[in-house]
Formats: structure tokens, sequence, C-alpha cells
């Protein structure tokens, strides 16, 4: 090669100066200020700028961000990562609340009794089984609720005739988004309780549990709202109100499927 790259591939040519200590370096922190800098920007927006990253991927403007299924599964991951803080969830539902606690419970009582009569162990047994493969299970199935709620936000905005892939796209940074929200309410809320623990302050279960689903629900129609505002086009507030709180039922149906879904894979692999 005459030239410092390949006119094919763009490789660039291997110089005595690739192989120092500095250069290696320098290629080090290119890369994470290069990535971090485009994952930061993006992460940015995602929390402050609700909409702005799907708006400014339907207008072509794509390159400076993530794309979106890519930044969904980062912020699924950062989710999992936070689950030793998080402990059951919505999403890594353990077996007791399936049995006791979920829609489906009588048909997941079908199922379990007869499992656990024909193997002589015990629900607590059985548990110790059920729950590690639920957790593993769900980093991946949990995508299934992106589809399902970008069919409600496609009906919600059907007279505006957009591409169903605009709709997914919204709803895979509206679930990025999500996903962080439930995580961090839910790390909150743990360490506020042990916090409270030491000053011996024992605030019920249910109370908990309340607190911290107003918060969530109360935080995700705000955004749901703002970003509906911007990545579709104008419409009357009270219309934009109406459409939000519709994608908020949506999102509890699918999280409701999912879950339900979640538990007969894990048992028929259990």
């Amino acid at each position: 090669m005459s030239d410092r790259f390949c006119p094919h591939c763009g490789e660039k040519r291997v110089e005595p100066g690739d192989h120092t200590l500095r250069r290696a370096a320098e290629h080090l922190l290119e890369a994470f200020t290069h990535a971090d800098g485009k994952f930061f920007l993006t992460l940015r927006l995602l929390l402050t700028r609700p909409g702005r990253l799907t708006a400014d991927y339907a207008r072509g403007r794509r390159k400076p961000y993530i794309p979106p299924l890519q930044l969904f599964l980062i912020c699924n991951l950062l989710f999992f990562l936070l689950h030793p803080l998080l402990g059951s969830n919505t999403l890594t539902t353990d077996l007791n609340t399936h049995l006791h606690y979920s829609w489906h419970q009588a048909l997941a009582e079908s199922f379990v009794a007869p499992r656990l009569a024909s193997r002589g162990v015990s629900v607590e047994a059985y548990a110790a089984v059920f729950d590690p493969a639920a957790v593993t299970l769900a980093k991946t199935l949990v995508i299934l609720i992106v589809p399902v709620f970008s069919l409600a936000v496609m009906a919600a905005y059907w007279p505006h005739r957009r591409h169903y892939a605009a709709h997914l796209v919204f709803s895979l940074h509206f679930a990025a988004f999500w996903l962080l929200l439930v995580g961090l309410t839910l790390a909150l809320t743990n360490l506020a309780v042990r916090l409270l623990r030491y000053a011996d302050i024992f605030p019920s279960a249910l109370t908990v549990t309340r607190t911290a689903v107003a918060f969530t629900l109360a935080i995700m129609l705000v955004y749901l709202f703002r970003a509906a505002r911007v990545a579709f086009d104008r419409e009357a507030a009270w219309v934009t109100a109406a459409k939000v709180a519709g994608l908020g039922l949506a999102l509890g149906l699918a999280v409701q499927a999912y879950r339900c879904v979640l538990f007969f894979i894990t048992f028929w692999t259990t």
C-alpha cells in the first residue's frame, strides 16, 4: 500500500509506532471516549428529552445516537445487573408471586401442584430451582413487552399513518426508559426500607408497594405524555392525555401477559 489506509477495506497500514504502549493507551482512551460519548448523549436525551430520540430517528438523524434496539438491550442489561439490589420484582417474578399474587395464580397452581406431587418435593424446594431460572429467562423474554406495547401505540396513533417501524422505535425508547425507572425505583425503595428499619420504623409491605407503584406510575405517565407530544403530531392536550392513559393500561396488560409467558416457559424448563 502506498497510502496510510487501504482503499478497499479502510484498514490503516501498520506502522512501528502502532506497537508502542503509548499508542495502545491512545486507542484505549479513544475507545472509551468515543463509545461512551455516544452512549451518554443517547442516555441524556432519553432521560431528559422524552420523544427526542424517536423524532430524530424518524427525521433520519441517527448517527449521533445508539440504535433503539441496542439502547433497549443496554438498559435491560443495566436492570438485571441491579437485580441483587432489587430482589424479586415484576420482571423477575418468583414462584410465590405466580402462585399467590398474579392474575394467573389459579392456572399456575393447577400446573405446579401436580408437579410437586409427582416429584415428591415441597414448594420451597421447587422454588429454589424455579426462581433462578426465571431470572435467567427474564433477561431475554422481557423484550416481548415491546411488540405488544407497540401495537397499542400504533392503534392510538393510527390516524397519523405512520409505519409500524415508527411505533416500534417509540416503544423501544420508552421501554428503555421504563426499565431504568423501575430499576432505580426498586433500588431506592429497598434502600429507604433499610434506612427506616435502622430507625426502628417498619412500614408494611403493602404501603411500600403502593408508594413505589404510585411513584413509578406518575413518572411514567408524565414521561409518556411528553414523549408522545414530541414524537407524534401535536394534538389537543386532553387527547394526548387520554391516549397516554390507554397506553399506560396497555403496558400493564403487556407486563401481565409477559409474566404469564415467563411462568410457563420457566415451568417447562425446570
